[in-house]
């Protein structure tokens, strides 16, 4: 079974912030995942664009149609292509 709850850490404690419902003693695994950073402003977006960058292939752009932009619809949603004027 797997539950997920909210916790906070303090003073090497994970302290739980609703009742789970285990038996007192019983041992179980925990699994730590971050929370998402609230807030942060403009350094955070640009901090994740950067992160997101960095882990793309470096030819990840090479195979993409070179009248992406003029096109999108085209490529979304199925319109009509634009020729080159």
């Amino acid at each position: 079974m797997t539950t997920t709850v909210k916790a906070t850490y303090a003073n090497g404690v994970l302290t739980p912030l609703e009742p789970l419902d285990l038996e007192e003693g019983e041992q179980v695994t925990v699994s730590i995942e971050e929370a998402p950073a609230v807030g942060g402003g403009l350094a955070a977006i640009a901090k994740r664009v950067k992160k997101l960058h960095e882990s793309m292939p470096q030819d990840a752009g090479d195979s993409l149609p070179t009248d992406l932009a003029r096109n999108k619809k085209h490529y979304l949603y199925g319109h009509p292509r634009e020729e080159d004027a």
